[in-house]
């Protein structure tokens, strides 16, 4: 059995490459957080405990793994790697998040200090085997990879830095976050996933995403709402680009024979022009969009980012389990790491993103067939267990809903963008071809004959892998028609498996193209045509990059600055120049005047109420409240509105589905409750019956939310 034969030597410094760009990206984000909310409440401790947490994840495993490989003279086995302990410090905040609740001790500050310390030393190991000019170039891409995710990740209605200003700005918001802060909410007051509209049904989805923001939150000492705008680039987009790094220094040091010529990555610019080419792109996002290669929804959607944030360290940890197996002890414990660490991994996966643990299931499957394990008893007990265990969390988080029916071809046909679709195939799934096709050609197959020896002989493995989550990332939305157009977080995941591995075998492709690195003689007639023609197509696609970073950027500025100028105007205060208007009283002024404030400021007041209270505590708002019920001023948007409650206030609502007149969505887990047939009526709003509904649903106490003249809100509990 032949060792996986994927890419070349890698080093110690490499990893610590990936923390400092990695780490700097997560500190220049919370800055650029912090300068988006100037002129609002704006307090730091939040923000700086949120990049600690980061910073906790990235920095701690990569000093402790280079500070152990000191010690000792040969590589790390799996179970000691930097990539366990980076997935050993992802449970280990999310733990410390949860015993908040439990201990009353938050140590958000301390896991923050440790995060800093870790990074400061990455820092000053790094500096001690980098030059002046490699330094620099990896903070000014760490820059501009910075500007590219908070531009992104601010620029639309799904998450902002003002997102509670925006909501209290005639619900100016989108409502998927409503959504997933909902189901963080109840199952941080009541223990419970739901989304809480009316009493506490399950409602089946993958909500370990949201589960983890609540925890994380609460070591921020945050809100759920306002941390689900911070987390998502703050701590999850840096670890994704740590992720990237990581499995490509990982897939660089598994070959067997090492690559003498590879050099550090930061001073490999074709490792950094393919990482900017996977998440900028080098070409226009028009382009990108028109094949449904969608940058935006890594960043937008907070389920899959966190997805592949954890997911990365899981591959590299594969990889290093894999590579590392001829020594006699690692061999020992291939049951450990298959019966044990394998399905508990894919099982977290499926509550984070549920697409991923399934195309996980098919690569190890797949895996375990071609590489010959299925002869090893424990490798089949372990395949039996992660597939019954797969199936019993798939079962626990998938949506019945998004299933739509059998249709084929539907999301090549009608998400892809008109005339685009016959490139589909091509443009979509760009990198699994491109690393495949680099494999194939490394292997010296000219034939297809010999590629089929060649595959056979298990010489291309790893290029297999890469083709079967393809492949199975590509069925579901060709057969089945899944609402929303997710089907694209089932084709999407192979890019961001293919793209890191490409990142470690390119350097060395373009080598054996013959593309040198200088000319032959002096003087620019000796210059190689095929490295002029790269400068050539390296200027333009540079700049394409550049201008994708800038229409983030004008795209967050634009929103950031709309919302000001409302504010100035609900204030009656001249309108200053964009870079003026951050008057913190002139903004509390306007937002105190803003529609809808009154409202939100009141529902996130009970957020306060101590969860030993909110425990047995239901929200009711009746729907004679206009302003709350017609918060969207969409009317398509009615399904939407109760979301805005168990969002802002962290209480479930009791009587609280929209109007019978309201085309009711079957989506976002409305399908778990009853729709209304008939208008609330006013013995419906009466304390004796608000306790019996309440009782019927497991609460022994009602906040009733009133509004009297110029739209003032207060409470009224009801003690049942």
């Amino acid at each position: 059995m032949t060792s996986l034969p994927v890419l070349s030597g890698s080093s110690d410094h490499d990893r610590l490459t990936a923390a400092v760009f990695a780490g700097t990206v997560s500190a220049l984000l919370g800055a650029f957080y912090l300068i988006s909310r100037v002129g609002f409440v704006n307090p730091v401790r939040p923000v700086a405990i949120t990049v600690g947490i980061a910073l906790f994840i990235i920095a701690l495993p990569t000093a402790a793994a280079n500070l152990l490989a000191r010690k000792t003279d040969h590589r790390a086995p799996w179970w000691s790697s930097q990539m366990m302990m980076t997935i050993a410090a992802f449970a280990f905040t999310a733990l410390a998040g949860f015993a908040v609740h439990l201990t009353g001790w938050n140590s958000g500050s301390l896991i923050a200090i440790v995060g800093a310390l870790s990074f400061a030393a990455v820092i000053v190991l790094w500096l001690r085997g980098t030059s002046v000019l490699s330094a620099f170039a990896v903070v000014v891409f760490s820059g501009l990879m910075s500007a590219w995710v908070g531009g992104v990740t601010w620029g639309t209605r799904y998450k902002t830095p003002l997102f509670w200003e925006a909501l209290g700005n005639r619900g100016n918001v989108h409502h998927d976050p409503l959504y997933n802060v909902s189901i963080a909410n109840m199952m941080r007051a009541y223990g419970r996933p739901s989304t809480g509209l009316d009493g506490l049904p399950y409602v089946p989805y993958h909500y370990g995403a949201s589960w983890l923001h609540s925890v994380w939150a609460d070591l921020a000492g945050l809100d759920v709402l306002a941390f689900y705008s911070l987390a998502p680039p703050v701590i999850l987009a840096s670890v994704f680009l740590a992720g990237l790094l990581a499995l490509c220094v990982e897939a660089r040091d598994a070959r067997p024979a090492p690559d003498q010529s590879d050099g550090p990555i930061e001073r490999e610019p074709f490792v950094w022009i393919v990482l900017a080419a996977a998440t900028i792109g080098l070409v226009p996002t028009v382009a990108l969009d028109a094949l449904t290669i969608f940058n935006r929804h890594l960043l937008i959607s907070e389920s899959y980012i966190t997805g592949l944030a954890f997911m990365l360290p899981c591959a590299a940890l594969a990889i290093r389990w894999w590579s590392g197996r001829n020594s006699g002890e690692a061999r020992k414990l291939d049951g450990l790491f298959l019966i044990c660490v394998v399905p508990l991994l894919l099982v977290c996966l499926g509550f984070l993103k549920v697409s991923m643990m399934l195309l996980g299931l098919a690569a190890l499957l797949w895996f375990i067939l071609r590489s010959g394990l299925y002869r090893r008893p424990y490798a089949v007990g372990a395949a039996v267990l992660t597939l019954v265990l797969c199936v019993v969390t798939y079962k626990l988080v998938s949506v019945p809903a998004q299933n739509q029916g059998l249709v084929p071809f539907i999301y090549m046909r009608y998400d892809v963008r008109s005339g685009w679709w016959p490139y589909f195939l091509i443009g979509h799934f760009v990198w699994s071809w491109l690393y495949v096709a680099a494999r194939v050609r490394e292997e010296s197959v000219p034939t297809l004959s010999d590629l089929w020896s060649t595959i056979r002989n298990g010489r291309l493995l790893d290029a297999e892998v890469v083709a079967v989550i393809a492949i199975c990332g590509f069925i579901p939305g060709e057969i089945i028609s899944i609402h929303g157009g997710s089907a694209i977080y089932f084709s999407d995941v192979q890019r961001w498996i293919a793209a890191p591995l490409m990142m470690a075998f390119a350097p060395r492709f373009v080598r054996s193209l013959s593309i040198s690195r200088a000319p032959i003689s002096s003087g620019a007639s000796s210059i190689r045509l095929v490295t002029a023609a790269a400068w050539i197509f390296a200027i333009p696609l540079s700049l394409t990059m550049l201008l994708n970073i800038g229409r983030a950027l004008r795209d967050t500025a634009g929103q950031n600055i709309g919302l000001r100028r409302d504010f100035y105007s609900l204030a009656a205060a001249p309108i200053p120049g964009a870079l003026k208007m951050r008057d913190p009283t002139v903004l509390a002024a306007g937002l105190a005047g803003a529609p809808d404030q009154s409202l939100i400021a009141t529902l996130r007041s009970l957020d306060a109420m101590p969860r030993a209270l909110k425990s047995r505590t239901a929200l009711f708002i009746p729907q004679t409240d206009t302003s709350f019920w017609q918060i969207f001023r969409e009317p398509d948007r009615c399904s939407y509105t109760p979301l805005v409650a168990p969002a802002t206030s962290g209480l479930a609502l009791i009587d609280g589905m929209p109007a019978a007149t309201c085309a009711v969505t079957d989506q976002y887990g409305l399908a778990a409750y009853k729709k209304r047939t008939a208008p609330q009526s006013a013995s419906d709003t009466l304390p004796g019956t608000l306790c019996l509904k309440a009782k019927e649903k497991g609460f022994g106490r009602v906040i009733f939310l009133e509004s009297s003249s110029g739209n003032i809100y207060s409470t009224r509990p009801i003690e049942c």
